[in-house]
């Protein structure tokens, strides 16, 4: 993809080291990244290009306007990732009349005004680097939760591992961020707080990174026990000087990943000493700099002095423990690869916004079967529906067809006016027999879910004394699916539910599933079937993580394929649907219908 980063700093801001941190590792990926701001302050090989997105100028903003306007026409852009307001307002009106999609990363706080509840200017997608963010702009804009992605910082591995600090009888304390505004009065108590009376005892060094002396009220006693430090940028080496870091943000995270006790009291509030206790509730507010009521947060005095009395005595770490945890919530690996698929739903959402009718078969019989599920369509039954979807000018796509468009592969210019997915379950002998023949007559192709276990020869999870055994296609007779009208994806191995398995087993079973079907077809699986339509709460994560591009369930998701694509609505087709059934059930009205009518 080409993607452009769009910041608006005149100073090296944290927004800028995340945007670059992020765009140097899809460059590696071999996306071709743009940079454009006021001014550049942080190293980096991306194409770059000075423009004025902050001006108070309106005549200046609408000459922006054009311009990006005639650049990203020009250059193909695919994805605007803007990273301030100022650039998000620029994105949002550069982008009204082109296909190029728009994703914002909110950082802090938004300040409340009328024209951002009367209309979100921050693109197709937002995300949000902690939950609190999230939880701020659906209670106080009431926007769309399902356009809000919550992922964190990313950190780059190769600067920030563990490397515990060496012993010392001495606690060497550093207190890293800006001395000025609610920074500063952050860092002021947290001084005071070391020097008062119930720590005079306590033996240690205090070095204050990237902030000034001069910018505290402190005595010349105080000011003169403590050192300054303002490193170039930070890293590992620089952090295992310490054995206690007091921070927020970002400091935080980079300080866990080294190994080092760490004490989280931001902009907005007071964590205190991180634990794998009040690990999930200190990443919610990014380490305390995000709470949207709070104002001027206080130190908690008693608890600070215990913690630092509590390390000065030697007290057990959980260092390593905090690590592999920091490790892995702010892996930039994992991190780049949700905000590129972030950037592929904003960029097709942004050139098709509407309902994908996404609809579920199963068994397709020559007649009609004992079944109580109801899990059927008799072969005359399903050629009444395809003559019904060739008279409504239907085209079907797969979900790697999906793929094509969403990552700009194929032009928006050939997607189908009218798309339609059409899905099987199991891998059922008369699909092959009954539907890939039908299919093939109407010009169809369809999105099998096929079980990874080659052995299963029968639906033996459906078998009871009203449901007959029915025929699932086993062995190498499987390599007939290739010849066919249908795609293969995922479906597990053994049809158990996803929620059967702890959390490393569903992963295992989401990864292992793949591979296996991957092998046996030469083919990618791109697309995974929850079983019964039953997932737990990271259900979509984990596909994710196991590197499928879609996964699909019954009723639930979002009310557009990607608002989430993890988690995509089917509709179910029974044995006796009418032309109004097929009508409504493939109708861009239907999935919001079908919510209302279960007060979802």
């Amino acid at each position: 993809m080409n993607i452009l980063h769009l910041l608006s700093q005149n100073h090296l801001t944290g927004a800028e080291v995340y945007a670059v941190t992020l765009a140097n590792e899809h460059r590696k990926n071999g996306h071709l990244i743009y940079q454009m701001s006021n001014g550049f302050y942080y190293p980096s090989e991306n194409i770059k290009l000075q423009l004025e997105v902050e001006t108070r100028s309106k005549i200046k903003f609408i000459k922006n306007v054009l311009w990006l306007r005639n650049f990203i026409r020009k250059q193909n852009i695919h994805v605007i990732h803007t990273h301030s307001r100022a650039a998000a307002k620029l994105a949002y009106w550069s982008t009204l009349f082109s296909d190029t999609g728009v994703v914002s990363t909110v950082h802090g706080v938004q300040h409340s005004s009328f024209s951002k509840k009367l209309h979100n200017q921050y693109g197709q997608f937002i995300v949000a680097v902690c939950e609190n963010i999230k939880k701020h702009l659906i209670k106080d804009f009431s926007y769309n939760p399902n356009r809000i992605h919550t992922v964190p910082n990313p950190i780059n591995a190769e600067a920030y591992y563990f490397k515990a600090p060496a012993a010392s009888s001495t606690l060497n304390i550093a207190i890293v961020g800006r001395t000025t505004g609610p920074k500063g009065a952050r860092t002021q108590q947290a001084v005071e707080a070391l020097f008062s009376a119930p720590l005079k005892d306590t033996s240690f060094n205090l070095t204050l990174i990237g902030g000034r002396l001069s910018d505290l009220s402190l005595p010349d006693s105080i000011k003169s026990m403590i050192q300054q430090e303002s490193p170039a940028s930070l890293n590992s080496e620089i952090y295992s000087k310490y054995n206690l870091v007091i921070g927020s943000g970002r400091v935080c995270m980079e300080s866990l990943i080294t190994g080092i006790n760490t004490i989280a009291f931001g902009e907005a509030s007071y964590v205190g000493l991180i634990t794998p206790a009040n690990y999930r509730n200190a990443t919610e507010s990014n380490f305390g700099d995000i709470h949207p009521s709070s104002k001027n947060p206080q130190i908690n005095t008693e608890d600070f002095v215990a913690s630092i009395k509590a390390l000065s005595s030697g007290a057990a770490s959980d260092a390593a423990q905090l690590s592999q945890m920091a490790q892995q919530s702010f892996s930039l690996k994992d991190i780049a690869a949700k905000v590129q698929r972030t950037y592929e739903s904003a960029y097709f959402l942004k050139n098709y916004s509407r309902w994908i009718p996404v609809l579920m078969y199963h068994k397709i019989p020559d007649q009609e079967i004992q079944s109580q599920h109801k899990i059927y369509v008799t072969k005359s039954n399903f050629e009444k529906h395809l003559k019904f979807f060739k008279s409504r000018n239907f085209t079907t796509l797969t979900f790697s067809d999906l793929k094509k468009f969403r990552t700009g592969e194929v032009s928006f210019s050939e997607f189908p006016k009218k798309p339609l997915i059409l899905t099987f379950d199991d891998g059922y002998r008369d699909n092959l027999k009954n539907a890939s023949p039908l299919l093939k007559q109407y010009g169809f192709r369809a999105q099998l879910f096929l079980l990874a276990d080659q052995n299963i020869d029968q639906n033996s999870w459906d078998v009871n004394s009203t449901e007959p055994a029915h025929e699932i296609v086993s062995g190498k007779d499987r390599q007939q699916w290739l010849k066919s009208q249908f795609e293969v994806g995922s479906h597990g191995f053994e049809h158990k539910k996803i929620t059967e398995f702890n959390e490393d087993e569903a992963l295992k079973e989401l990864i292992d599933s793949k591979k296996s079907l991957e092998q046996e077809f030469s083919k990618p699986i791109n697309v995974y079937a929850f079983t019964y339509g039953v997932t737990g709460s990271n259900s979509d994560d984990l596909a994710q993580a196991a590197g499928y591009d879609y996964a699909v369930n019954t009723d639930t998701g979002g009310l557009i394929l990607e608002e989430n694509p993890y988690s995509i609505f089917r509709v179910n087709i029974f044995p006796d649907e009418s032309s109004w059934s097929l009508f409504k059930k493939t109708s861009a009205w239907y999935r919001k219908y079908y919510y209302w009518k279960r007060k979802k």
